[in-house]
C-alpha cells in the first residue's frame, strides 16, 4: 500500500516539477543571452526541479560513498587549473568526460541531481532522438542542449546509428568539446538487462576520449532498479541506491594510457587504444560497482590524485 502511495507521490511531484520547470526554461530562451548561458541556466532549472522531486521522496535513500565530495573536489580543481593554463596560453583544456552505468531511467535523475552545479553548467550527453519528440521532456532536451542519436533502425535491441544525420550531431559535440564543454554518457550504449555485470563498452565515446585526451570520471550506482524499475513507465518506489565516484583518468587519457601500456598485458599488445580504454574502464567500473555491495563505504576509500 505504502509502495503504491510513495510512487503516486513521486509521480505527481515529478510531473508538477516537470512543468514548470519547462515553462522557465522557454521563457530564459526569449531573452537575448548566449546559446551556452541559456543552456546552462535550464539545466540549473532541471536540478533544482528534479532534486525537489527527491526531497520530498525520503523513502528514496540514496546514500554516497564517503569520499564522493572528495573525489569531486580532486578532479575540479585540476579542471580549474587546466582552464587557468589553456585561458594562459590561448588553447583549449582537457574536457571532462563523466561515465556512468546505466540500468534504468532513475540513472539519470539521479545523476542531476547529484552533480555539483559546475558540472551540471558545462556537461552536455546524448538522448535518443525520440525524446525530443515526447510532450515536456521534448522542451527540456532542446533547452538544455543534449545530443539527439539517431538510430538506423528502431527495431528492439539495434542499435546502429544513422551514419548520416549523425555526422552534424557529432561536428557539434566537437564544437562543444572545443569550447570548453565537458561530456556525459553510458558507454554500455543500453539500459543492461544484468545490472550485475557491467556490460562491454561501446567505443564511439572511447574514441573521442582519446581524440581529445580527455580526463575522465566514473560515477557508479547500485539499486537504481529497486526504485525505478526498467520497465515502469515512472518510479518513486521505496529503497536503497548507493553511488560513488572515481578518478580514473584525472590527467587524461594520454597518461593512462601510457601507464597500461607500460604494464605490458599480453592481450592488450595487438589492441588499439580505445580498445585498451574500453576494456581497462570497463573493468574499473565492475570492481566499483562490486564494491558498493559492502555495508560499510570505507571499502571504498580511493586515494585522492596528486
Amino acid at each position: 500500500m505504502f509502495a503504491a502511495s510513495g510512487r503516486n507521490v513521486y509521480a505527481c511531484s515529478l510531473l508538477w516539477n516537470m512543468l514548470w520547470s519547462c515553462g522557465l526554461m522557454s521563457v530564459v530562451h526569449l531573452f537575448p543571452l548566449s546559446k551556452s548561458t541559456r543552456e546552462g541556466v535550464s539545466l540549473m532549472i532541471c536540478q533544482l526541479a528534479w532534486r525537489l522531486s527527491l526531497f520530498f521522496a525520503p523513502w528514496i535513500k540514496c546514500l554516497p560513498d564517503e569520499d564522493y565530495v572528495d573525489q569531486w573536489s580532486v578532479i575540479l580543481g585540476l579542471m580549474a587549473e587546466s582552464d587557468a593554463e589553456a585561458a594562459a596560453n590561448g588553447t583549449t583544456p582537457k574536457p571532462l568526460f563523466v561515465i556512468a552505468n546505466h540500468t534504468c531511467f532513475f540513472d539519470t535523475v539521479l545523476s542531476v541531481c547529484k552533480f555539483p552545479g559546475q558540472v551540471m553548467w558545462r556537461v552536455r550527453t546524448y538522448m535518443s532522438a525520440g525524446l525530443f519528440k515526447l510532450p515536456v521532456l521534448s522542451t527540456l532536451c532542446k533547452s538544455v542542449g543534449h545530443f539527439p542519436v539517431y538510430f538506423a533502425s528502431d527495431e528492439a535491441g539495434k542499435f546502429k546509428v544513422d551514419s548520416a544525420r549523425m555526422e552534424k550531431v557529432e561536428a557539434e559535440v566537437d564544437a562543444h568539446l572545443k569550447s570548453g564543454g565537458w561530456l556525459c554518457f553510458f558507454p554500455e550504449g543500453q539500459m543492461n538487462l544484468t545490472p550485475d555485470k557491467i556490460l562491454p563498452f561501446r567505443y564511439g565515446g572511447m574514441k573521442r576520449a582519446v581524440e581529445f585526451d580527455a580526463r575522465i570520471v566514473s560515477l557508479v550506482t547500485r539499486g537504481n532498479t529497486s526504485v525505478w524499475p526498467r520497465t515502469a513507465k515512472v518510479g518513486g518506489f521505496p529503497g536503497q541506491v548507493r553511488y560513488s565516484l572515481k578518478n580514473i583518468a584525472p590527467h587524461g587519457v594520454c597518461e593512462f594510457l601510457r601507464l597500461a601500456r607500460e604494464e605490458g598485458a599480453a592481450e592488450e599488445k595487438e589492441m588499439k587504444d580505445h580498445e585498451i580504454l574500453a576494456r581497462r574502464m570497463q573493468e574499473i567500473m565492475q570492481i566499483q560497482y562490486d564494491q558498493l555491495a559492502t555495508p560499510s563505504g570505507k571499502a571504498l576509500k580511493q586515494t585522492k590524485a596528486a
